[in-house]
């Protein structure tokens, strides 16, 4: 149909196209003119042709299903409270549970009473392989979801000792069948504390590899492979909107390129969360408006688990309002918009195919310098990831300072009928206590932080 409507006129080149904009710019130069940076390295040009376009081959999901999952995070601190909270979510709108459990003192069997077979993720931050035989004897479908290097990462030391702790992580992944122990990857921490897109997905690959490395040295590989597992990759959500369509296509070809290198075949299930980088406490209500564009991004970019926030998360206590409206904000984008009808809604866009190429080649490209440089853990110990974490961080900061990174409600368009408060139910700024710890470790961090805390001074 498309063909017979324009099949009286003749095809644009690429060249004919940029010919026209040089007419029109008039003598202006065309890089500094039309050509925009970003942080990630990557030029954004003003037309993007068939001619030239990257040729991008995205690996299925696991899942093999168009569909996407609404899911709700549950800290189970109190296994009672927890189970009762999860039971109300499943019947208004949740179709799956990611229980955070702080300690190995919260009963699996009072927890996790009376909840579906599928669709819940165990979180724990504690690692004992006892405790983990409980939950498998319970819900041997849940999917347990344990991360080692993210708990080095966030923490700044391992759970017990890097021996143990790799030690513990083999029995899980030997010991317990299918998708309830795959490999884990939390990549969350590296976006919310000022990485770039490429950094984050460098860090990733890195991060990945220290795992299929060590299987492959203890000969466990291959039974890996055999053994219907995957790659549970939990991430955070930045807020430019088309790089994270890309960043989600991106780390499915990543996880497929870094199992092409060990001979397997590796798929991976992605789990996203919109992140708190970007909200603010003033015009808190246009963190409503964050998420929704986030949660959509990462579903076009082909997540697999959409867990939304609410709007007043970092500065409330869990409060009914907020859980339920980031609940719908998800079912209007699955009920409403039909968000899951389609899985490859952005095939076909040559924009969304460059910036996915791109991103993969120099996130390969960071990827080889930690390796040269002796790993993903290595240069966690040498510093070199935080610092480079750190001036990404540095940069993204002085750019909002300066207004050339807006935030509407913050830096721009403050909205005065919505003041800031002296105090909150919660502390809404990163809290570092000092200790001993092997390496420094990164710490999250919103951007309108030190502007919120000068302006509270004022109050």
């Amino acid at each position: 149909m498309s063909k017979e409507l324009f099949k009286d006129f003749d095809p644009v080149s690429e060249t004919q196209w940029k010919q026209k904009i040089q007419m029109d710019l008039k003598g202006a130069d065309y890089n500094e003119t039309l050509l925009t940076a970003t942080r990630e390295g990557i030029h954004i040009k003003p037309i993007y042709h068939n001619d030239t376009a990257s040729r991008v081959n995205i690996p299925n999901r696991s899942t093999q299903t168009n569909d996407w999952y609404i899911s709700q995070k549950v800290y189970a601190g109190n296994a009672v409270a927890a189970n009762k909270k999860a039971h109300d979510i499943l019947s208004r709108g949740g179709e799956g549970i990611i229980f955070t459990i702080p300690s190995k003192e919260i009963e699996p069997v009072v927890l996790l009473k009376g909840l579906p077979k599928v669709g819940i993720q165990i979180h724990p931050q504690f690692f004992d392989l006892e405790y983990i035989k409980t939950v498998h004897e319970i819900a041997p479908k849940a999917y347990v979801h344990l991360d080692i290097l993210h708990q080095l990462v966030s923490d700044g030391n391992w759970f017990k000792n890097k021996d143990q702790d790799h030690k513990n992580l083999d029995h899980f992944i030997n010991d317990f069948d299918g998708y309830f122990s795959n490999i884990s990857v939390n990549t969350s921490i590296y976006q919310e504390a000022g990485a770039t897109v490429t950094q984050e997905l460098a860090y990733f690959t890195a991060h990945l590899n220290e795992y299929l490395n060590h299987l492959n040295e203890a000969g466990n590989l291959t039974a890996f492979a055999k053994a219907e597992k995957r790659i549970n990759i939990d991430t955070t959500i930045g807020n430019n909107y088309f790089f994270e369509i890309a960043k989600y296509r991106a780390y499915r070809i990543l996880t497929k390129t870094l199992g092409d290198v060990y001979e397997i075949n590796l798929g991976c299930y992605i789990t996203a969360t919109p992140s708190l980088r970007n909200k603010s406490l003033m015009d808190y209500n246009v963190n409503m408006l964050r998420t929704t564009t986030e949660c959509m991004s990462a579903i076009l970019g082909g997540a697999d688990t959409l867990c939304n926030i609410p709007y007043d998360t970092f500065f409330n206590k869990e409060n009914e309002f907020g859980d339920r409206i980031a609940r719908n904000q998800l079912r209007i984008l699955k009920d409403e918009a039909y968000l899951n009808k389609v899985g490859n809604a952005a095939d076909g866009s040559y924009y969304i195919d460059s910036i996915t190429q791109q991103l993969v080649e120099k996130a390969l490209e960071i990827f080889k310098t930690i390796e040269n440089a002796g790993g993903f853990v290595q240069s966690l110990f040498d510093g070199t990831i935080q610092r480079k974490i750190k001036e990404s961080a540095q940069q993204e900061q002085e750019d909002f300072n300066s207004g050339k990174r807006v935030l509407i409600g913050a830096n721009k368009h403050v909205n005065a009928d919505l003041p800031l408060q002296k105090e909150y139910e919660i502390l809404p700024f990163v809290k570092v206590n000092p200790r001993k710890t092997l390496v420094q470790p990164i710490v999250p961090k919103r951007i309108t932080e030190e502007l919120e805390k000068a302006e509270i001074k004022k109050l």
